[in-house]
């Protein structure tokens, strides 16, 4: 077939939105629709191959594999053994362990099986902290190709006159399911190839429509001023979805339908190179980034991901560190193409060897790979620790779900964290979790986050010491004021708005003597300007319903990121360097302060509100953070206490609760 370069123009295009969406999301939110271009963009280019060999009797299924090998693999291997260099080198042993885990099904085309079962969807943290959380979309891809090229000449031997009929059908069939199981089952339909693969056959199906009358061939689109007006608008249907679709939105879905329909009119219109918009995406500059479109694609996201963490352990912006991620992909990548993708992928003479040298390098990648996944990860292995527990879940009256997805989160590993305890699946509808030490209604009311539920065994053994009935309206990322949060504890507006009507009816009914406020403060650190008038407002409305009002200083946080276990982490600083590290706090530090400011201010105002300096109690002298005492370990993760760190906060939290 002609070289075509507008297809490479096109490419550049989607691989730029990706990369875009990739460093820093809110530049260009809809930028991985980037990906359902390359589908059809891929179904339309792998089609037409096919069919042209076909029409020349020359194709065969042995050739076509064994260009995909060429083609596909040896970039392919050299981003795996690059991931787990910088992996392995740089973070501890249960991350190249994952990554080395992933790589292996990467190697067999199984990416968006290891991500749907073991990562969940493509927004939650630990999909977004994958190295190889990308290669879904290969996956895809290459599953695709086992398939298609074979179904592909049986219909056209035996179903030529109707090829282009079985295609659309299919495509209907696809997409009939995409829209079907979005909402009941997002993960399944974003991640697997039955309901992704109607993108991929609507290109063919183009290329078929392309093909000449005993392929079935419709005649539309024939004017060169309808391909014009055609290109156009798909281009523009295009942009409109890279700016406006976003991010956790129920896609693929309906929504799919406008990158797809757009990249369909716009291959319509530059297929045969007579278009403005063809010359256009022909130009120079997207050629050649177009040509580096794939060996980008692999690089561009480990990279960033290893800046981004990089950057979080330094101290600085991950936004920083995703640039510096994206900047160096553009050269890897480029290199990679030059020194890899081009020079085995040639045929001719030498194929041997060079197929060889592919298969050789496969075979290292798939044994380093499986060495490495069944490396030891347990966190603590000399025993320097005792374990650390968290009981904050069985305070929580979030849905259950939320409380499942914490237990499952790698930085809890090795921490003791039993299930909640909760014997209803909506319990703040019935006042929380109360505990009646004291009879009668509460006296004690806890509002807040996890950073509440962190504090929630210590302060309920001191409530039931003294005789204090307690109530507990806490769930995880759900702030103390009232401000209708949706998150994984309240998935809906609609209980989200339900929590908060619940919290202020029970306030206004019990008349607690004191109301506990405990939240993870910097969560604030852009809106500092509002926050002051955001705290002071809802202490006006809660101040009357309470004799005192006590506002928690969040604790310090460990400068490790939320990706790592924290005793995992020191101990493996500890085998490196030989002593115990300082860990010194993120770079949020400086905002906590500042919050810590306006909280003095704002309670010396009011003589019922009390600000209770725990942080003080978690910095060593020089300012680091103060994570170990003897043998126990302070911290469940990054920022939340484990038990042993919340009972350091005992003397204090007695004190509170008997001057209630």
């Amino acid at each position: 077939m002609p070289y075509l370069a507008a297809l490479d123009g096109l490419r550049a295009i989607a691989i730029l939105a990706v990369l875009i969406f990739h460093i820093h999301s809110p530049w260009l939110r809809g930028g991985f629709i980037g990906v359902d271009v390359f589908f059809v963009l891929s179904g339309f280019l792998i089609t037409s191959i096919i069919l042209h060999e076909m029409e020349e009797g020359t194709f065969t299924l042995k050739e076509f594999y064994l260009r995909r090998i060429q083609r596909l693999l040896p970039n392919i291997l050299a981003t795996l053994l690059g991931v787990l260099f910088l992996w392995g080198v740089w973070f501890p042993p249960s991350s190249i362990v994952k990554a080395s885990q992933h790589g292996l099904w990467t190697l067999v085309n199984g990416s968006n099986l290891y991500i749907w079962k073991h990562l969940g969807g493509y927004w939650g943290d630990a999909a977004v902290a994958a190295p190889l959380l990308h290669t879904w979309s290969l996956a895809v891809e290459e599953q695709f190709y086992l398939v298609f090229p074979g179904a592909l000449l049986i219909l056209f031997l035996r179903q030529r006159r109707h090829l282009l009929l079985w295609l659309v059908g299919l495509t209907i069939l696809s997409l009939g399911l995409c829209i079907w199981g979005t909402t009941p089952h997002p993960e399944l339909s974003f991640y697997m190839m039955p309901f992704r693969v109607w993108e991929l056959l609507l290109g063919a199906a183009l290329a078929v429509h392309r093909g000449n009358a005993a392929v079935g061939r419709i005649s539309v689109l024939q004017s060169r001023t309808g391909l014009e007006i055609a290109g156009w608008c798909g281009l523009a249907i295009i942009l409109y979805g890279l700016l406006k679709i976003r991010e956790g939105s129920a896609f693929p879905g309906v929504l799919a339908l406008i990158p797809a329909l757009g990249t369909l009119m716009v291959l319509a219109a530059i297929a045969d190179g007579r278009t403005i918009l063809a010359r256009m995406l022909s130009n120079r500059v997207l050629v050649w980034i177009g040509k580096l479109s794939f060996s980008l694609y692999l690089w561009h996201w480990p990279l960033i991901v290893f800046g981004r963490i990089q950057a979080d352990l330094l101290g600085a912006s991950p936004l920083f560190g995703s640039l510096i991620g994206g900047a160096g992909a553009l050269l890897v990548s480029w290199l990679a193409y030059l020194w890899v993708e081009q020079p085995l992928r040639r045929r001719g003479k030498g194929r041997f060897r060079r197929l060889s040298t592919i298969g050789s390098g496969f075979m290292i990648v798939a044994l380093v790979s499986g060495y490495l996944a069944t490396r030891d990860t347990t966190p603590d292995p000399q025993r320097h620790f005792q374990t650390p527990a968290f009981f904050g879940l069985q305070y929580s009256v979030g849905k259950l779900e939320s409380a499942a997805h914490a237990v499952k989160a790698d930085r809890y590993r090795d921490v003791y964290m039993p299930r909640s305890g909760q014997q209803s699946e909506d319990p703040w509808k019935h006042g929380g979790l109360v505990h009646l030490y004291g009879g009668g209604a509460p006296s004690l009311v806890v509002l807040g986050s996890s950073h509440a539920l962190m504090y929630g065994k210590t302060i309920d053994d001191l409530c039931r010491r003294h005789g204090v009935s307690v109530a507990f309206l806490c769930a995880d990322a759900t702030p103390p004021f009232f401000l209708e949060t949706v998150n994984e504890s309240f998935p809906s507006r609609e209980d989200a708005r339900s929590f908060d009507a619940a919290r202020r009816e029970r306030i206004r009914q019990w008349h607690p003597r004191a109301i506990l406020v405990i939240d993870r403060w910097d969560r604030y650190a852009d809106q500092l300007g509002t926050f002051e008038a955001s705290l002071s407002g809802f202490l006006d409305e809660i101040s009357p319903e309470s004799e005192c009002i006590f506002i928690f200083s969040q604790v310090p946080v460990m400068r490790i990121g939320s990706l790592f276990n924290p005793r995992e982490f020191v101990n493996w600083r500890f085998q490196h360097d030989g002593v115990w590290p300082r860990m010194w706090p993120d770079r949020n530090e400086q905002a906590r302060q500042q919050i810590l400011a306006i909280t003095d201010r704002v309670a010396l105002g009011r003589s019922k509100v009390r600000h209770l300096r725990m942080d003080a109690l978690f910095y060593e002298p020089d300012g680091s953070v103060r994570w170990k005492e003897g043998d126990s370990f302070l911290y469940a993760d990054a920022d939340h206490l484990s038990q042993a760190g919340a009972e350091l906060t005992t003397p204090l939290l007695d004190q509170t609760i008997q001057r209630r």
